[in-house]
């Protein structure tokens, strides 16, 4: 049986999943699952593990095969595997699926939870505030700055800027520089 082609043995597959030729092709293949063995490390798997994984792609990518679309079953195999262990190392690094994490005391870890979660009512008065400053800071700019500002807050660049208002490229810059230096004192008090 060991002398039949891949397709033979696919067939012969096909007829009876509990054919001898299954084994026989995945011993064919094995050292597809040795090279990725030595290529990546899945956190908690052994031999085991990793011969169970690549039999079940193996059943899988049987399946799936149709030698209308392919051209390789080694490849179709190769490729199934490897997207197998990218999911499973995805998996095992995933901060709510690794064990041994203790539970985080929000009292002991108050600044972390404050500044991950988002406390809605924390950002509408930061909104409020933000809002606050820039009603300040539009009375404390002189009138380029404050067009070279609102144009910045619209979206335009400091050269549209520039040819909209009919000034120099250089005078613009200055305005937003001053400008940004304003908005940073007002928002650090």
């Amino acid at each position: 049986m060991t002398e039949l082609s891949d397709t033979a043995l696919l067939e012969l597959i096909h007829q009876g999943t509990d054919s001898p030729a299954l084994r026989v092709l995945f011993e064919r293949y094995r050292p597809v699952l040795y090279r990725m063995q030595h290529r990546y490390f899945i956190p908690g798997h052994d031999e085991d593990d990793w011969e169970q994984e690549a039999l079940l792609v193996f059943c899988t990518v049987i399946e799936n095969f149709k030698f209308s679309r392919s051209l390789s079953f080694g490849a179709f195999y190769r490729l199934n595997l490897a997207h197998r262990v990218y999911d499973l190392i995805r998996k095992s690094h995933a901060l709510k699926r690794q064990a041994g994490q203790s539970p985080l005391s929000i009292e002991e870890h108050g600044t972390y939870f404050a500044d991950t979660l988002v406390d809605e009512h924390w950002v509408v008065r930061e909104q409020l505030e933000v809002k606050e400053t820039l009603l300040q800071l539009q009375g404390e700019l002189s009138v380029i700055e404050r067009t070279v500002f609102t144009g910045l807050v619209q979206g335009s660049s400091l050269g549209a800027i520039s040819q909209q208002q009919a000034l120099p490229l250089k005078q613009v810059i200055s305005a937003a520089h001053r400008s940004q230096i304003k908005l940073r004192r007002l928002l650090a008090e």
